[in-house]
């Protein structure tokens, strides 16, 4: 004879195994393990990894720095304060992409492709992200210095929708370009 209670939980494992065999939702729930994953290994690592965020913090100010030190002299660079013709901004750790960068990992590696692929896109991707980040940096100073009233609306609302936009965009190049279905 078998347990009835067994019997009911029958069909459920076998809905949980059709809805897990549905890439429109695994690929979601594996994206939240994933961040869940790196974040919290993250978290944990966060008063270790103090040195070296703080050392990306000023390769970021140093990175924008000398990006406009290319277009003109009316920068200066003073550890995380990059000041450009009188309008500063300071560069912290949030302001270096670093969130995006896991959000972004995150979705490649729930992708199936294969491990190489995967590693590829999170290197090439974070690269990307690092570039249009600094792209946001000197946008925002540009913005801070000729258009003050507008910094906020652009440091707040404007550039973190973009940076959304940007990480399916990248997301969707390595698809398109370095995986083979």
């Amino acid at each position: 004879m078998s347990d009835p209670s067994e019997a009911e939980s029958r069909p459920l494992i076998e809905r949980a195994r059709a809805l897990w065999a549905n890439p429109q939702v695994r690929y979601p729930l594996l994206v939240l393990l994933y961040l869940l994953g790196i974040g919290s290994a993250f978290n944990a690592a966060l008063q270790e990894l103090r040195g070296p965020l703080e050392a990306l913090s000023a390769g970021t100010a140093a990175s924008v720095h000398a990006f406009l030190r290319v277009f003109t002299d009316a920068t200066t660079l003073r550890g995380h304060l990059v000041t450009f013709d009188g309008f500063a901004v300071s560069i912290i750790i949030e302001c270096v992409g670093l969130l995006e960068m896991l959000i972004y990992s995150a979705c490649v590696l729930a992708f199936p492709a294969p491990l190489r692929t995967r590693a590829a896109g999170i290197a090439l991707g974070c690269a990307a992200i690092f570039f249009f980040n600094l792209l946001r940096i000197v946008t925002l100073l540009l913005v801070g210095r000729y258009q003050g009233e507008w910094f906020d609306f652009f440091h707040v609302y404007f550039w973190q929708a973009t940076l959304i936009a940007m990480i399916v965009g990248v997301l969707y190049g390595w698809i398109r370009i370095f995986v083979r279905r």
